[in-house]
């Protein structure tokens, strides 16, 4: 753990390189979403492709701030890293979560069918994973080195 906090372009990178793979395994698969009366159908690999660019981006601005000796506050590492890996984790168990609301009836289908809720949860985390990340990479920029 300690090598991920203090090295943590080394974790983006191996997530592209999941990413990628997961790309080429899911090919066929697509993902819909039904927004009113419209139907949005994406390919899977595609969302991993984007994604690998994006961890790949991620990696290469912890790299530039190790290379450039402005090492990333570690406590903010932590946090992005917590977060971005509780996204995904939420991300990719979206259809376990329906156990939460089944005491109620099921007229509630809110609460029965959660993976709207934990998509939106997901999305949320990710992003304040992203502001986070920002922080951490602008903050040792502009601080004087020790």
């Amino acid at each position: 753990m300690k090598k991920i906090i203090t090295k943590p372009h080394l974790f983006f990178f191996g997530l592209t390189l999941s990413f990628i793979i997961l790309g080429f395994i899911n090919r066929n698969e697509s993902l819909d979403f039904n927004i009113g009366d419209t139907y949005y159908i994406f390919t899977v690999d595609f969302w991993f492709y984007i994604s690998a660019i994006f961890f790949t981006l991620i990696g290469f601005n912890y790299f530039s701030l190790i290379w450039a000796e402005k090492p990333p506050k570690k406590w903010l590492t932590i946090l992005h890293l917590s977060l971005q890996m509780l996204s995904l984790l939420l991300l990719m168990t979206k259809h376990h979560w329906n156990w939460v609301g089944k005491q109620y009836p099921k007229e509630l289908s809110l609460l029965n069918d959660n993976s709207e809720m934990v998509i939106f949860i997901s999305f949320v985390l990710f992003m304040a994973s992203i502001l986070i990340h920002l922080i951490n990479f602008f903050v040792p920029l502009f601080l004087k080195k020790n």
